[in-house]
């Protein structure tokens, strides 16, 4: 059943308003029509199930005839900090951790980090990534989406990973220490944030100042793995361990 996304402010008692993008989205791509139902959540994450009840060629009313509960926060919030990728490829990384359950991406630049953004690039990528979240949101059924940040300098990213009770970064140098054993001595904690370079990977010197920062090192085996595999890997195996 198709999911879409409802403004709380547009709910009154057990009728919604829905407008803009998601009604036309639903009346001339979907072409729902009066009678028919649906499923949305509200940015609270509150989720629900709503019959149509009159539709014009903008807008349409809905009776709300479900209501559910957010779902419960993670345990354990985990944050994924990533070196800003080539392409599109922070799309797909944005899409796989909305749905693997992520509460938070900060995307930032590195010295070996290939694209150059400038500031009206940067707001134009967020409103998409944002978009993107949404209806990777929406195609779950989660109800949650993560935080966005801009993109932020290096530097920048270290000091808010310092804030968490646990920081890992990533680094193809690293032999000795692995995701698995790091996390297996962790417990108590309440966040963790996970840094994972650009293509061209993180200099030795930027390697450093995360140690600095209070970082811990891991490994991902022998392979060099590419931005998005890696970013995927380190949330899977996070999420898994922490749920």
């Amino acid at each position: 059943m198709p999911t879409f996304l409802v403004e709380r402010k547009n709910i009154a008692g057990d009728v919604a308003l829905l407008s803009g993008a998601e009604a036309g989205h639903m009346l001339r791509s979907l072409r729902l029509s009066v009678g028919d139902t649906f499923h949305a959540f509200d940015e609270e994450g509150t989720r629900y199930r709503m019959r149509i009840l009159e539709a014009t060629s903008r807008s349409l009313r809905a009776e709300v005839l479900e209501m559910f509960e957010p779902e419960p926060a993670p345990s354990v919030a985990v944050t994924l900090l990533v070196g800003l990728p080539k392409a599109d490829k922070m799309d797909f990384i944005l899409e796989k951790a909305t749905e693997l359950g992520v509460s938070r991406v900060i995307p930032f630049r590195s010295s070996r980090a290939i694209p150059r953004v400038d500031p009206l690039d940067a707001k134009k990528r967020l409103l998409r990534w944002e978009r993107v979240a949404l209806a990777a949101a929406k195609q779950c059924g989660s109800g949650r989406m993560p935080e966005i940040s801009g993109i932020v300098s290096y530097n920048e990213a270290l000091l808010r990973a310092a804030a968490y009770d646990e920081k890992v970064i990533f680094y193809e140098g690293e032999r000795n220490f692995s995701l698995k054993s790091i996390l297996s001595g962790m417990r108590g904690m309440k966040n963790i944030a996970l840094l994972v370079g650009p293509e061209g990977g993180f200099s030795p010197a930027e390697v450093r100042d995360a140690v600095k920062a209070g970082c811990r090192l891991a490994g991902l085996g022998s392979r060099i793995l590419r931005v998005e595999t890696a970013a995927l890997a380190v949330l899977s195996m996070a999420m898994y361990h922490f749920e």
